[in-house]
């Protein structure tokens, strides 16, 4: 791979951010965010410049894998099931590109089911995430209806066409779901609770 130069100047970016924090005896709650925040940007830009490779070479062993690719999407009976390989972003890091990067991706693998559903649907997502005790009411769930709306599976968000709920769980493997279906399929959809 060559590496271009907006990848290289990611890079070199990440390694001096890094750099910095290696070398700080300590550091105080703003520097922490601060440095965070350029991390969550440049995480970002590398994948946005990878994705730009792979859609230019020319075999499909030459693709990069990211995290990006692991993001899901099928229907099934009626459901459109979507896989994030990542957790919702809390309303406390708003600042960081996860929220961008996560509406993106979603609106991407969702193309392929616009105008899925006419009526009124709803929208569970289930948040697992490494850590006992985390408040489900701190994960910022916008991206998910904002990329719905954006690749055209949802018509809007208002209150006649939509509403949501959303359960938290622990679990080693961070990642979030999410089932979209006509809200007249509560009550058989409902199970997914109990999961």
């Amino acid at each position: 791979m060559i590496i271009d130069e907006n990848l290289q100047n990611n890079i070199l970016d990440l390694q001096q951010n890094l750099d910095m924090i290696l070398k700080s005896n300590s550091l105080t709650d703003l520097q922490i965010e601060k440095f965070l925040r350029n991390f969550e940007k440049t995480r970002y830009n590398i994948l946005n410049e990878i994705k730009i490779y792979n859609k230019n070479v020319n075999f499909e062993y030459e693709k990069i894998k990211t995290i990006d690719d692991n993001y899901k999407a099928k229907l099934e009976d009626d459901t459109l099931k979507i896989y994030v390989p990542e957790v919702m972003p809390s309303f406390k890091n708003l600042k960081t590109h996860t929220y961008k990067r996560i509406l993106l991706n979603i609106t991407e693998i969702t193309k392929a089911y616009a105008n899925q559903f006419d009526n009124e649907v709803c929208i569970f997502v289930k948040v697992f995430d490494n850590i006992l005790g985390w408040d489900i009411d701190n994960k910022y769930i916008k991206p998910v209806a904002d990329a719905l709306i954006s690749s055209g599976v949802i018509q809007d968000d208002n209150i006649t066409k939509m509403f949501y709920c959303v359960k938290g769980y622990f679990s080693d493997d961070p990642h979030t779901e999410i089932y979209v279906f006509d809200s007249k399929n509560l009550s058989e959809n409902f199970d997914f609770y109990r999961m």
